[in-house]
């Protein structure tokens, strides 16, 4: 890998900003119900998180890039599948008679993601039995949780029950690879960073749970908070790459 230490966190935050400019759009045509040309906006916004990825990861020395590649690639391609799975889920509000269908391919595509969230992680800062196990024991916690809150929330995941609790889980283990990464893996901050960003977007997921699995909860603040906290949470996720030490 060739550096480009100076001027990989300027094209970061550029990126970065024109993805809040990008979200801002699409936020107040999904709010108003303008699929189509909202989509485009969608797309964009994360075109451009996958872009402070590849500049991000193009600030790391060669030996980094030895040591950290499957990081980077990891982050890259869930990321990529965070994208298909975002289109897939807008696409069931936009081809009503095959919603079921892209809900299962949208919940699908992030879990895959997340399982590359996980390996990168795992690849760059050990596999322990410590880790693996916290790992596993936080991705059954937060599963136990979503299954039995669902009716004190007033929730109905109905027949997407097993692959919301499929997700929950692998979602769980994601943010504590990337916590225990980073109590474990020598304090690193890009794994801590990488945890916020992770949070952000478990954060966006439990609202989007109240407009999927329950009633009155699809105000535009609730739209609007959603799109805001995972964009927040993929953005993070892209820039903490240029914390690795």
């Amino acid at each position: 890998m060739t550096p480009v230490l100076n001027i990989a966190p300027i094209l970061a935050a550029v990126f970065t900003l024109l993805g809040a400019g990008v979200l801002a759009p699409y936020i107040y045509l999904r709010i108003k119900k303008r699929l189509v040309p909202a989509i485009f906006f969608k797309i964009a916004a994360s075109v451009l998180f996958l872009l402070v990825t590849g500049v991000s990861a193009a600030a790391s020395t060669a030996a980094q890039w030895e040591r950290y590649k499957f990081l980077f690639l990891g982050v890259l391609f869930g990321q990529i599948l965070g994208l298909l799975g975002d289109y897939w889920l807008d696409m069931k509000d936009m081809h009503t008679a095959h919603h079921d269908a892209f809900v299962f391919a949208g919940f699908s595509s992030f879990l895959i993601g997340h399982l590359f969230f996980i390996g990168g992680l795992l690849s760059a800062y050990g596999r322990g039995a410590q880790t693996i196990l916290s790992i596993l024991g936080a991705g059954f916690l937060l599963c136990a949780f979503v299954l039995a809150t669902e009716k004190p929330m007033k929730l109905r995941y109905g027949r997407f029950k097993w692959i919301t609790a499929s997700y929950t889980m692998v979602f769980g283990m994601s943010v504590a690879a990337a916590l225990f990464s980073w109590l474990y893996g020598g304090r690193s901050p890009q794994p801590l960073v990488m945890a916020i960003g992770l949070a952000l977007f478990l954060l966006s997921d439990l609202v989007l749970s109240g407009t999927y699995f329950g009633e009155g909860k699809d105000r535009p603040i609730d739209i609007a908070l959603n799109y805001a906290l995972y964009y927040g949470g993929q953005f993070t996720i892209a820039l903490s790459l240029l914390w690795i030490v």
